[in-house]
């Protein structure tokens, strides 16, 4: 039995007259064409008017057709685009059969960067009014892209100052053997002159750069540079510390669009939660949003300014609570009622210090608390060798506060924390010993029942290798918390414990009347946990999609705002996709064009 066999290479072939027969009614260049010849490229900023005089160019809505066609098909090399002009089908039909060169479609990308972002906020606004987007939350998350930048093009001030001075030793190095080679005759297999003025050339235009480096290094006031491209960072990736950009985006919850985006030069996520809940509202046209994050937005000032914002920042609280806390000194402040209403941080801040919760607060999730504490700095000590009451500010500039440090021997312990067993209620330490309920804890001398103290005399004066200087461990947990780290044995392995040499003073305990008090004012947010479950399952998708299946996790450009383009494309590659795939083509172009 035979193979399937193909048919005669030299058989004449009937193709069909029109090149719109090639093209299905259900394939994606149609929906393509739609989308772009729906746009108002003049108001985004390409260049909607053809020339009157010389050769004509290219019209901007054919080149974004083949970007966007490139980007769908993983194709972003615009010699790569130029080929499949020549002989692709599909692009034939989109651009008419015209076939740009490489380097107007590459400057094309490059000359309307600004304009090619319009673009994909277009198409977010197009989903929205079909009803594509959700409206409740957003998830926010950020991914390092590698930037135009050759590892050895970056530099760090501390390893180019070592560089250079390996450098200069070898310059120094290599003129001895240059001289050496003059006044003697040549051995064999060792370098020729000409081979060290090569060597020589090199290592002196590296002393150049680094030398160059550095200065620019001192005279901008930063610890390290990218020379290729000054607007990158060097970024922790996985590969290593690379030169990168911090690509941040929104991905709205029902269908897992991308919302919004920004490129940004921060080379971690701590203060860009409230752009990127800013940037979705606009995206989505509310006034209020909920942005769910993972820990690395979880900056106190980043979430009250959201807040303030009247939006829900749903991260991780800190380890062990439940809530994120934020404290603030009370201040005797008159709040109006125009205050309350105001949307001006510090107004609102005003108010909140003032112990009133504006009505942007005034949430299920946000409680306020006004509570006293201790002034610092206003307890009293005996003086024991005078017997004289001192405050602690003359108590400290005595040598109260005096330490040295200990030399402690440990061994590693079974584990380095205490854990809590709830239902038994009790702890296990380190070592492994049980210690037992010994009554709520009492900070600031009053009782709290929400934080439970466990403690056992006997197992910590029969351990060998306890985590104290002292007779016995006291440990305190807060309601919930299951565990509590110990770093007692690495301090010891490191020589790092201290202990109270001075011990002529002893503190007072005041009454309350005695006592200076101050009024603080407590401001608790609680995170709906429920929703950070879904995060990985919404935002991780299109990074994984865009840099692995696309194979987009470099770029092609230099500059922060080229390359928010070039992610743009690559942004709204994977939303037209995620689209047609919910839609289909031909629903797609209908919502297009209604």
């Amino acid at each position: 039995m035979g193979y399937i066999k193909g048919a005669d290479r030299d058989q004449i072939i009937l193709f069909p007259d029109a090149l719109d027969d090639y093209v299905g009614a259900d394939n994606e260049v149609r929906a393509i064409d739609a989308f772009i010849d729906s746009l108002d490229i003049g108001s985004m900023g390409f260049k909607a008017e053809a020339a009157k005089e010389g050769r004509p160019g290219y019209d901007p809505r054919d080149m974004l057709k083949l970007y966007m066609y490139g980007y769908l098909n993983h194709i972003r090399s615009s010699r790569r685009l130029q080929k499949e002009a020549a002989r692709n089908v599909e692009v034939m039909w989109l651009l008419k059969k015209i076939v740009p060169d490489f380097r107007c479609i590459a400057d094309f990308r490059k000359d309307n960067a600004k304009a090619i972002r319009e673009v994909f906020k277009a198409f977010v606004k197009l989903c929205n009014t079909a009803g594509l987007l959700s409206h409740e939350s957003v998830v926010i998350d950020g991914s390092k892209f590698r930037a135009v930048n050759a590892d050895n093009k970056s530099y760090v001030s501390s390893n180019a100052t070592k560089v250079l001075l390996d450098v200069e030793e070898k310059i120094n190095q290599y003129m001895k053997e240059l001289d050496e080679v003059d006044a003697a005759e040549a051995k064999p297999g060792a370098l020729t002159k000409e081979d060290i003025s090569g060597v020589l050339d090199y290592l002196e235009r590296r002393k150049k750069q680094l030398t160059e480096a550095l200065e620019q290094m001192e005279s901008d006031g930063v610890n390290h540079i990218c020379t290729t491209d000054p607007e990158c960072r060097l970024m922790k990736t996985r590969d290593g510390v690379r030169p990168s950009f911090n690509v941040q985006t929104a991905v709205e919850s029902q269908n897992h669009l991308i919302v919004h985006y920004d490129v940004t030069s921060e080379c971690v996520d701590w203060n860009l939660l409230e752009d990127g809940i800013s940037g979705a509202k606009e995206a989505l046209g509310v006034e209020n949003l909920e942005g769910i994050a993972d820990r690395g937005y979880g900056s106190d000032e980043g979430i009250l300014r959201c807040l303030l914002n009247g939006d829900t920042p749903t991260t991780h609280p800190n380890k062990g609570e439940k809530c994120r806390t934020f404290r603030f000194e009370k201040e005797d402040t008159e709040i109006t009622d125009e205050m309350r209403l105001s949307d001006d941080h510090d107004t609102l801040l005003a108010c909140v210090k003032a112990g009133v919760l504006p009505d942007v607060l005034q949430r299920d999730d946000v409680e306020m608390e006004i509570c006293k504490r201790r002034e610092k700095g206003t307890s009293l000590y005996l003086d024991k060798e005078t017997g004289e009451m001192i405050s602690y500010a003359e108590m400290k500039e005595k040598g109260g506060l005096e330490k040295e440090k200990v030399d402690v021997k440990r061994s590693p312990p079974l584990h380095p924390y205490f854990e809590r067993d709830i239902e038994k209620d009790i702890v296990i330490c380190p070592m492994g010993q049980t210690l037992f309920y010994a009554g709520p804890g009492q900070p600031n001398g009053k009782k709290d029942m929400m934080i439970r103290r466990y403690h056992r005399l006997s197992a910590c004066l029969k351990c060998k290798n306890k985590c104290t200087l002292g007779r016995e461990r006291i440990v305190s947990f807060k309601d919930g918390e299951t565990r509590k780290d110990e770093h007692f044995y690495d301090k010891a392995m490191k020589n790092e414990i201290v202990r109270k040499t001075n011990h002529r003073f002893k503190a007072i305990s005041l009454s309350e009347e005695e006592s200076v008090w101050n009024e603080w004012v407590v401001l608790r947010f609680y995170p709906n946990q429920q929703h950070l479950r879904k995060r990985n399952t919404v935002v991780e998708h299109p990074y994984g999609t865009v840099k692995r299946w696309h194979g987009a996790s470099y770029l092609l450009t230099k500059g922060k705002q080229k390359a928010a383009a070039e992610t743009g494309l690559s942004f709204l590659a994977y939303d037209f996709r995620r689209v047609i795939n919910l839609l289909g083509a031909q629903q797609t172009i209908a919502m297009v064009r209604a």
